[in-house]
Parts: C-alpha cells; structure tokens; sequence
C-alpha cells in the first residue's frame, strides 16, 4: 500500500499561503518547477524517475498544522510538459476529502480558474475498491479524479486530487473500472 502511496504522494502545502501554483497538465516542467520554487511554503522540487514507466515526475511536499499536503506532476518523456499533476493530503485530524463543496486546498494549490471549473464538472462515476474508493467528474478543459483511501496509515488518512487531460480521462476512468471488475483491490498505475 505504501509503494501505491509514494507516487500519489507529493505536495505538502500550507493552507495560508496567498500565491497559489496554479500548475496545470500541459504547461512546460519549468514553468511548474519555478510556480513551486517561488512559493515559499514548499519543499525544494525533487526530480525522480518512475520505476516501471522510465517516465521522469516532480514532487514537493509542505506542513499544515493538521496534516502534510504534496504535489507530484508526473512529466512526458522529453521531460518539456508536465502530462498529470496531483495534490495528496495526510490528515492528521478530520477532513470532508476533496469535494465539491470542500475546495480550499485545490484552490490554493492550481487557482482559482481550475477550481471554479472543478466545481463545475460533471460527476460521471464512483470506482470503489477495497481500500480505495475514487470519483471521477469531467471538466470542460480537465478531468478530475478524487481518491479516498478508507484506512489511516500511520495516524493519517490520505485523499488524493488528480487533475488530467480530458483526453486522457476516458482512459483513466476505463482502467479503473475494468481493474474493479478483475479485483477487489487498487490495481498499480
């Protein structure tokens, strides 16, 4: 469970902060790398190569006073776009996960464009594993997955944002369906 959570896993961010990312899937790594670079309450951005993809990803984490919030893009392989990028959160304390309604760190994290069409889209489906139950809504620019991991791991309960392509979201949301069907259990991405 732990290996399924690293690659989720990236972007800790403090919800005071003012100066919000606003990365999105599509702009250049550089652009990401120096929007992060400049908010002072992230990590220095780490580079790491994928294990079974050879795809290189970027990560940034940040402390809030009830959990750690990260930041992944994963990057195409020329390393020039980032292609997903994603906002995990450890909840140390209580938290509604990624709703709707509960908007206050995907604001602060990819803006307020991004936000106000996330709040917009269309729900399309719920893919509920054993450990892992997760919604996908379709946006006019993006598509959007929402994840909540049912168990706490280490006194933490993580909930997962996910903002893709919509040309990636049929697929996306076709695997996970087609996993669910195979197994009870996340299958790896």
């Amino acid at each position: 469970m732990k290996r399924l959570l690293l690659p989720l896993l990236a972007f800790t961010f403090v919800c005071s902060l003012s100066n919000s990312a606003q990365a999105l899937p599509g702009e250049s790594v550089q652009t990401v790398k120096n929007r992060i670079a400049n908010n002072a309450a992230f990590s220095p951005i780490k580079r790491g190569i994928g294990e079974l993809s050879g795809a290189p990803f970027y990560r940034s984490q940040a402390k809030l006073p009830d959990g750690e919030l990260s930041f992944v893009m994963n990057a195409d392989r020329q390393d020039q776009r980032s292609t997903v990028e994603a906002i995990a959160f450890g909840a140390t304390q209580p938290f509604a996960g990624f709703t709707r309604e509960n908007v206050s760190l995907i604001y602060q994290t990819f803006g307020k464009a991004t936000t106000q069409e996330f709040v917009r889209s269309q729900y399309i489906a719920k893919v509920d594993f054993n450990q892992v139950e997760k919604r996908f809504y379709r946006g006019r620019t993006f598509g959007y997955v929402t994840s909540m991991f049912k168990q706490s791991q280490d006194g933490r309960k993580y909930y997962h944002f996910m903002v893709l392509p919509l040309s990636d979201f049929n697929a996306q949301l076709q695997a996970d369906q087609q996993c669910r069907r195979s197994s009870a259990d996340i299958c790896g991405d």
